[in-house]
């Protein structure tokens, strides 16, 4: 309770749990992406009392992804993330090595809308407790780690056969459900989850970036472009 509120999600209270339990005790480092006021509380109580926080950087984000000055906003937030990389690393960071690395992450979102189209079809191939699972270690495993264990899912999906009747065919819409009990506990009954709508699944890879030649607006467009959290779609009226 000194460090966050007791209203705040399990999501909030169980990231900052894990650094004042020094489970991230090898970690010298934390950054944020702008998100909800309940994780910024999160990120803000790890910089100050998680003892092994050496520095951090937040990346401001336009809440109105639609306003014609979002875009110029965002690539000059992204600039300043790469700049404070180089002079933390002593290294520069290249446009050919964000190229590199931005092709690698563009085939894991592209591999796992192809997970996720196996979904739709009648009697799936593919859980919604797997889609999560698949979807929720896509962001902390080394991606071309994840890149090839998807291709080999991906080979085997064709011939396999689920020995379980689909139910009824459920979205789940929400913000960073990782909460696989409920998943599991909801597909165990009757009933199969086919598709969702949050950030801990499609808004997180669904559109992949657009190939130009400047790397940094490939990457700060396309978190503008992606689809929107609540939180940040903000349309005209």
């Amino acid at each position: 309770e000194p460090h966050i509120f007791g209203m705040f999600c399990p999501f909030c209270r169980d990231s900052l749990a894990q650094g004042l339990l020094g489970r991230y005790d090898y970690a010298e480092g934390v950054t944020l992406t702008q998100s909800c006021i309940q994780y910024r509380q999160t990120f803000s109580s790890w910089r100050h009392s998680v003892p092994t926080v050496k520095w951090d950087f937040y990346v401001a984000m336009p809440n109105d992804v639609q306003s014609p000055h979002a875009r110029k906003m965002h690539r000059a937030e992204i600039q300043r993330f790469r700049v404070f990389l180089e002079a933390l690393t002593g290294k520069p960071l290249t446009d050919d090595m964000l190229r590199e690395a931005l092709a690698v992450i563009d085939e894991n979102r592209r591999l796992l809308r192809q997970l996720f189209d196996y979904r739709k079809e009648e009697n799936p191939q593919v859980t919604g407790v797997e889609a999560l699972y698949a979807s929720i270690t896509a962001q902390f495993v080394d991606k071309r780690e994840h890149n090839e264990q998807l291709k080999k899912v991906l080979a085997a999906l064709p011939t396999r056969k689920l020995n379980r009747p689909q139910g009824v065919r459920f979205m789940t819409i929400g913000s960073e459900n990782d909460d696989v009990s409920f998943m599991a506990m909801v597909e165990s009954v009757g009933s199969t989850i086919v598709i969702d709508d949050q950030c801990s699944g499609t808004r997180y890879f669904w559109n992949a970036s657009k190939p130009g030649d400047d790397v940094i607006k490939a990457i700060a467009d396309r978190y503008c472009d992606r689809p929107a959290c609540p939180t940040k779609d903000y349309p005209a009226h």
